[in-house]
């Protein structure tokens, strides 16, 4: 986003790859190229000798140059090293403990056979200069700040240590907002600030998936529950097709790949494209030049095979995608929007998994980018966007990511035992208020008005009769919204009226204060005739 003088940009820094993004002249979201011409900058650093190499050039150090290649340096910011943290990242850099406990990637690259040692905040440093000088060069102009995101999960150490990477580089921060906060925010969600919306952000990134539950209220959205799975990824896809294809060439050859750390390195990264190919073709390539013994490799898969070999992939996903549900206390059927976003969730057989765990009202989104992994930092560009404006004011957190009160459970009016009309939704960002217009029977004189909490109806397991008689029905017909059942009674009242016609109204508006006191006023507006309840917390 550039201003007058000002000069802004989103940035999306993940394990596998980093997205720059800006808003144009036309107010639309648009991501940088790189020098190579790419809108993905993978995230590795690599040395050969003198040469320090950065995004593509050091990822393909990997086949040759493994041992000093530096990569998932984002997730070891502010982490002290550990055994496990030196396992994950087997094959690549070595991990090591400095005194302090910290963890440093050991580089021995140089010809003189002296060794660099590297923390995770010099990598991230590095590569931080890289991207700035990527945007100012494609720009033209000088950097003023950047809104960054950052996983969900992240500590207040790990923000404070990317925080400081950002002032090393010298690369303004402008603010750091999570990524299901930034993923809303490019999906539109809480545009409309009239209408209520519960959506699951489901971000597939390379190393691990992030499932969030956000709530669009009054135009204020708010991460209600996340979870972290590392079951599901790109790189777990990726294992799938490397194993596939490396069993073809040893029938076809008697050579041993998953034996040749260097012919698996070489084979991965073919993989990745062949699994980017399949989420628009029915197949695709995989070609490796002298993957073992100087043999060359050529094969293909199509999107029906490639589907089942990764059946059993997709279900910690959606595990975990029911738990977030379940733990924040709602249903699938009353999650409006799945949001999809990352690299691997292009797979449109996890887009299909994903779906069906939901009632067709659900609308399951891929669009609010040109690729899924460019959602994030288009994100981050609309909210840099907002902070130009004045709209959005940097020096405190996004809004999504704000610690606000919320309301703890639905409140509404009570139809009758067993149906509940929400007014106020659950989770929604206190202080908050909403009305609702109730006709009366003609000739009424009387409107009695029942506030209840309230709970979402599970739905219920459909029968084989059931699903033969739902075959007979219009296929045309919508699915009814999710109904709500009170659960405990508020209060009660009596609006005395003339008696009703066919055009008489009564408004009730419900307000929730922070200190969390519902006040529910019934007002009819011809006659001025009004009644209030209070009730505290």
């Amino acid at each position: 986003m550039s201003t007058a003088a000002k000069t802004y940009i989103g940035l999306s820094v993940g394990n596998h790859n980093s997205v720059i993004a800006i808003i144009n002249k036309d107010h639309r979201a648009e991501v940088i190229a790189n020098e190579d011409g790419e809108h993905k900058t993978p995230t590795y650093i690599a040395f050969s000798g003198e040469e320090e190499y950065h995004g593509s050039q050091a990822k393909h150090q990997i086949v040759r140059n493994a041992q000093n290649t530096v990569a998932g340096f984002r997730d070891i910011l502010g982490k002290q090293y550990s055994a496990s943290m030196a396992e994950q990242h087997a094959g690549f850099a070595a991990i090591e403990a400095e005194a302090d406990g910290s963890a440093v990637f050991v580089i021995r690259a140089g010809e003189s056979g002296s060794e660099l040692r590297l923390t995770a905040h010099d990598a991230t440093v590095r590569y931080l200069v890289r991207l700035r000088t990527t945007a100012e060069e494609y720009l033209g102009r000088k950097i003023d700040g950047a809104v960054l995101a950052v996983p969900v999960w992240f500590t207040e150490a790990q923000r404070a240590s990317i925080s400081a990477a950002c002032a090393d580089a010298g690369l303004p921060l402008l603010q750091l907002v999570t990524e299901p906060a930034a993923a809303a925010l490019q999906y539109g969600l809480g545009r409309e600030s009239s209408s209520d919306s519960v959506a699951l952000v489901v971000d597939v990134g390379g190393t691990g998936s992030d499932v969030s539950l956000v709530a669009a209220t009054g135009g204020l959205v708010t991460v209600v529950a996340s979870a972290h799975t590392t079951a599901v990824s790109g790189e777990v896809i990726d294992d799938v097709l490397v194993r596939h294809f490396a069993a073809e060439f040893t029938r076809a050859n008697g050579v041993d790949v998953m034996g040749n750390a260097r012919a698996v390195r070489k084979l991965r990264q073919s993989v990745e494209g062949t699994k980017r190919t399949l989420s628009s073709a029915t197949t695709a390539p995989c070609a490796v030049e002298s993957l073992a013994d100087g043999i060359d490799f050529n094969s293909s898969v199509n999107r029906t095979r490639f589907d089942i070999l990764c059946a059993r992939t997709y279900a910690p996903l959606l595990e975990t995608i029911e738990k977030v549900v379940a733990d924040a206390g709602y249903t699938l059927n009353q999650v409006d929007q799945v949001l999809l976003c990352g690299g691997a969730a292009r797979v449109r057989k996890l887009q299909s998994r994903v779906a069906s765990l939901f009632p067709e009202s659900t609308e399951i989104r891929d669009d609010a980018a040109e690729e899924l992994d460019e959602v994030i930092a288009a994100g981050c560009a609309e909210q840099a966007a907002l902070i130009a404006q004045g709209v959005a004011d940097p020096s405190v957190q996004a809004a999504a990511d704000l610690k606000v009160d919320v309301l703890a459970n639905a409140v509404g009016l009570q139809i009758n035992a067993d149906d509940l009309a929400p007014v106020l939704r659950k989770d929604t960002p206190l202080p908050a208020s909403r009305s609702v217009r109730v006709a009366l029977p003609k000739g009424e004189t009387r409107a009695y008005i029942a506030v209840s909490e309230g709970e979402p109806v599970p739905p219920k397991p459909e029968s084989e009769e059931d699903e033969e008689e739902n075959d007979d029905e219009d296929a045309e017909e919508e699915e009814a919204a999710p109904l709500y059942r009170p659960t405990r009674l508020l209060a009660e009242m009596v609006l005395e009226l003339d008696a009703a016609d066919e055009n008489t109204r009564v408004e009730v508006s419900f307000f929730v204060g922070t200190d969390k006191k519902l006040t529910v006023t019934a007002t009819e507006p011809v006659s001025g005739k009004t009644i209030t309840a209070a009730i505290p917390q």
